[in-house]
């Protein structure tokens, strides 16, 4: 069985731009970052960000094809694809990188982390050039993705470092961390995701409060599994909050729900039911 807190409040910050260097393509994906704003003209829908300019686009494509600029739009659109080894694979911004490295060099170097690791991916997309629709225009989405477990032992003040200290490295919304406390003596494992927060310094004071309400539901009776999501406006009641109860006795949730009240959690939106199928 299962409580799950979960708000229904749209995110209010919409997603700013940060153009990476067009290394091998045509279009790449957008970032948000502190200070500084670049943005690029989108191309056909308006949905993508950070995309070289229509007029530009057709220039470079049609010098590539070995056409001039006013030549017909192909037919057949994989006729202007690029050969596969034409170019060098896309990489990250070599910046963004740097900044990636930077955080998780220091985040191992925390006590109470076992194990840090990171991975960044990159997912491509394609449309139509709207100069010429059988043209066809790609764009590179990079994402970095942090797995942070610390030991058993660790204290709410440990794990609540390790969110904070990447975040004084880092400027992007295209990171996620997922941070596990695993099960020791006297509480249950724990983990929490925060998704795209790390274009903005998060206060260690929030962080901490995060991790200090989960170690305090962790160690309450009858919980048996538990995990929090903190979305990108780091507001903590608009995330949500995944309890596993192992009782359906009403006097069980109802004291598992009082220990909510007294977290940071307590003011987030509960959603869901328990076990005996009673609402919460």
């Amino acid at each position: 069985m299962s409580v799950r807190r979960r708000a229904d409040v749209s995110r209010d910050t919409a997603p700013l731009v940060r153009s990476l260097r067009p290394v091998t393509t045509t279009r790449l994906g957008g970032m948000r970052i502190r200070g500084s704003i670049v943005v690029l003209a989108a191309l056909c829908t308006g949905l993508l960000t950070g995309c070289a300019p229509a007029e530009g686009l057709a220039r470079s494509l049609a010098h590539q094809d070995g056409a001039s600029e006013s030549a017909p739009c192909p037919a057949d659109p994989e006729s202007t694809s690029e050969s596969p080894t034409s170019h060098p694979a896309p990489s990250l911004d070599p910046t963004v990188a740097g900044e990636v490295r930077d955080a998780l060099r220091a985040v191992r170097s925390l006590p109470g982390v076992e194990h840090a690791d990171e991975t960044t991916t990159n997912g491509t997309s394609a449309v139509p050039d709207p100069a010429c629709p059988t043209r066809l225009v790609t764009a590179n989405h990079f994402a970095s993705a942090f797995v942070v477990t610390t030991t058993p032992q660790a204290t709410p003040e440990q794990a609540g470092a390790v969110p904070a200290t990447m975040s004084e490295h880092l400027s992007w919304t295209g990171v996620d961390l997922t941070l596990t406390v695993p099960a020791g003596e006297g509480h249950v494992a724990t983990s929490v995701a925060y998704r795209g927060t790390f274009d903005q310094q998060i206060p260690e004071a929030t962080s901490t409060a995060v991790a200090r309400g989960l170690a305090t539901l962790a160690a309450t009776p009858h919980v048996a599994g538990l995990n929090a999501e903190i979305p990108m406006t780091m507001r903590v009641d608009y995330g949500s909050l995944t309890i596993g109860v192992d009782s359906r006795d009403e006097g069980v949730l109802a004291g598992v729900r009082a220990v909510i009240d007294r977290t940071v959690f307590a003011h987030t939106t509960l959603h869901g039911s328990f076990g005996n199928g009673a609402k919460p």
